[in-house]
């Protein structure tokens, strides 16, 4: 008997016949990737190794970057080994690992040390020290074991023009390491750190592991000679493990995890019997389906997988040809018009973008209005945009000014309800008319102009209605519901936009009235002493001030200080400075006596803003100029007969960083006809276009040139100096106050 198949049960066929060989494929394809998901496990070992070597680095990078700043902080102005040792315990109590800091000169002696110590250790032969005075950026000696706890020594070399200025030495405590090791061990892994030699130095899991346990190891060798290695074959004599080791750069040490082989390839052999029973069932279903479905589906189905490849390559608006009328037709239908949409919604979202761009880009309303409402038209395809505003007082929508927007826009004025814009913002509602004929009769300069048809939104803020975002086509066209809705998506940015202007603007303009009060005449004329103070702001206003304060007994008390930060904060910073000053000058104490007095006025709530300030008390009687200094740049003296300037240096803390810091006074002596000029650093760090900063040399040749000058003209040719130089104007705000001796009363 002859048996007849047709085209289904001969697809079957020769899929039973093909199974064979695809069935032994597939057991090759099975232990192959049974191989891969051990290479996973150990690649993420090497991970989670590199990690711990990554996690020790930057825990050895930040101790040297705060033994740089300790260093750089101390060199960068005398302090007293006092202040030193404040600054150093300062540096302790903020890094708990830390055991102590020591300051070392460039010769190798010991300076300062906390906590404090007597400075018998042989600096030049400690590990640490030596490599740093030999040219090292930093180094780090052995780990040393103190009753059986890990410590490091790191030395960190602290330069002036390239030169050893002092070397930085720091005790760490390696059990700190516990705390930023990774967290992604697993509860079986363990992570072990090992120094040059192999010895264990932290172990997180095992601690009571022998120190030598893994001295053996041949991946640990390869670890510490600069290599990673996987860790195979390791036994504690109870348990297999997996792991691996990775060098830590800079110290020769290295990171190891080990894992347990039950617990690290117990998610492998699971998923190998998850997709054994998977490939079976597959196997079972693709027969069924293959002997019920055929090519029939073949085609279609091929079709709308290069259909989505395409689409995902980035063709959008991809389109399949399915000529059928069934479901996959349907479906051809269906990613034809997704691949439509996700095409417009791709375009709308990077005009989202755009808009969002334009609106962060800048918070001058000046600068900000012309390209956002030109991405906001550009984005609806629209030919003209146009953006009002309610005018506070009348209501009225006002064109802003400086905005050159198109279509009569210019000294344009509507009245609440008048025109297309007027009507949008008295009914808060969008408005659509693609009539030309009502929008002749809604807004008839708009269409003289030639608009055809026009599209606006309310722009709100908090509920109300700022002003009016409105596009214009001077061609047929009705704006749709949607476009409608983009446009309000579009307004809310630009709201947005508009009213962080606006606070700004308003917050420079309240801190430029703050910092206007606090300024005295640009002239003061005083029994025996004359000054002339120039101030001019960035464009951000900062908290730059300064103060002639007539005293008792005919003396005169001199300030010049420099406030951190910017804005209405740094103002009202600055005038609260300022009147304290005043008030603890006036009863005539010294000057050494006021700063510490106003720092811990300050240090309680200045939220980390900082002040640097100069204060001096003149007696024009016999000349006597006691000063002291909060952190701030030394003033320049020109006496009458030379014209060499010289500083006049005061070492001091800021104000506000310390409460119970004290300053130390200096005393000099000024003559008839001596010229002092103070500054602020917005002077000497002015930039040219290389980036070059004008600097204390240039401003002391300038003074000795001007000696003999008069007051005022001393001031406006240093302002005038600095203004050349930068050019575009200042980025922090610049301050000069000239003073000069008339007579001795």
């Amino acid at each position: 008997m002859r048996m007849h198949l047709g085209i289904r049960g001969k697809i079957a066929a020769v899929i039973l016949i093909c199974m064979i060989p695809v069935l032994i494929l597939g057991g090759l394809l099975f232990q192959s990737r049974n191989q891969g998901r051990l290479e996973i496990v150990q690649r993420g070992h090497r991970d989670l190794a590199r990690a711990m070597a990554a996690d020790v680095q930057m825990f050895l990078a930040g101790a040297v970057e705060a033994e740089r700043t300790a260093g750089a902080a101390v060199t960068s102005q005398p302090y007293p080994v006092s202040g030193i040792i404040q600054l150093f315990t300062a540096i302790r109590a903020k890094n708990p690992s830390f055991l102590s800091l020591m300051l070392i000169d460039a010769a190798g002696t010991g300076v300062a040390a906390s906590p404090p110590q007597p400075f018998t250790l042989n600096l030049a032969d400690n590990p640490a020290v030596g490599p740093v005075r030999n040219g090292k950026e930093w180094a780090a000696g052995p780990p040393i074991w103190t009753d059986g706890h890990p410590t490091l020594e790191v030395a960190t070399a602290i330069r002036e023009k390239e030169k050893l200025a002092a070397v930085v030495l720091g005790r760490l405590d390696l059990g700190g390491l516990r705390t930023v090791l990774p967290r992604g061990l697993g509860r079986a892994a363990d992570g072990i750190i090992v120094d040059t030699t192999g010895r264990l130095i932290i172990d997180i899991r095992q601690p009571a592991r022998a120190p030598e346990a893994l001295q053996g190891l041949s991946a640990v060798r390869t670890a510490l000679a600069g290599l990673e290695a996987t860790i195979e074959g390791y036994s504690d004599g109870r348990t297999g493990y997996l792991g691996a080791a990775a060098p830590i750069a800079g110290l020769g040490w290295a990171a190891i995890v080990v894992e347990p082989e039950s617990s690290a390839l117990e998610s492998a052999r699971r998923a190998a019997a998850q997709e054994m029973i998977t490939v079976l069932t597959a196997v079972g279903v693709g027969l069924f389906l293959a002997w019920v479905l055929g090519a029939e589906l073949s085609a279609p189905i091929l079709a709308l997988v290069r259909g989505a490849r395409a689409l995902g390559r980035g063709n959008l608006g991809t389109r399949v040809a399915l000529r059928r009328s069934d479901e996959l037709g349907e479906l051809g239908n269906a990613f034809n018009e997704m691949s439509e949409r996700l095409s417009r919604y791709v375009t709308e979202m990077n005009a989202l973008q755009a808009v969002s761009d334009a609106a962060l880009s800048t918070v001058r309303l000046g600068e900000l209005l012309p390209p956002l409402v030109q991405r906001v038209g550009a984005a609806l395809h629209a030919d003209a945009g146009l953006i009002w505003f309610v005018e506070e007082g009348t209501g009225d929508l006002v064109v802003p000014a400086g905005f050159n927007g198109a279509l009569a826009a210019k000294g344009r004025r509507l009245r609440r309800g008048q025109g297309v814009a007027g009507r949008v913002a008295n009914d808060t509602r969008p408005l659509v008319v693609s009539d030309p004929a009502r929008l002749g009769t809604l807004d008839p300069t708009l269409r003289r102009e030639g608009a055809y048809s026009t599209m606006a939104v309310p722009l709100r803020v908090g509920g109300r209605v700022i002003g009016v975002v409105q596009v214009l086509s001077q061609r047929p066209r009705e704006f749709t519901p949607h476009e409608v809705r983009l446009l309000e998506t579009f307004a809310d940015r630009v709201a947005l936009a508009v009213d962080n202007a606006r606070a700004y603007e308003r917050e420079r303009e309240i801190a430029g009235i703050i910092q206007q009060t606090l300024l005295p005449p640009r002239r003061v004329e005083l029994p025996g002493l004359a000054v002339a103070g120039r101030y001019l702001p960035s464009r951000e206003v900062g908290g730059d001030f300064y103060a002639v304060l007539p005293l008792d007994h005919g003396q005169v008390g001199l300030a010049i200080a420099d406030v951190s930060g910017k804005g209405i904060p740094a103002a009202t910073l600055s005038a609260r400075a300022r009147y304290l000053l005043e008030a603890f000058a006036q009863d005539g104490r010294r000057p050494e006596a006021v700063l510490s007095r106003l720092n811990h006025a300050l240090a309680a709530d200045t939220e980390s803003k900082f002040v640097s300030l100069f204060y001096g008390i003149l007696n024009p009687r016999d000349g006597t100029l006691l000063f002291a200094s909060a952190g701030h740049l030394p003033p320049l003296m020109v006496r009458a007969p030379d014209a060499a300037p010289r500083l006049l240096e005061a070492p001091g803390l800021l104000l506000g960083v310390e409460p119970g810091t004290t300053y130390a006074m200096s005393e000099t002596r000024i003559g008839p006809g001596d010229l002092l000029l103070l500054f602020t650093d917005g002077i000497t760090e002015a930039r040219n276009v290389a980036g070059e900063q004008f600097g204390e040399q240039r401003i002391s040749a300038l003074l000795a040139s001007l000696r003999d000058a008069p007051l005022d003209e001393v001031a406006d040719r240093v302002m005038d100096a600095v203004a050349s130089w930068s050019g575009n104007g200042p980025a922090d705000d610049q301050t000069v106050v000239a003073a000069r001796m008339t007579s001795l009363l």
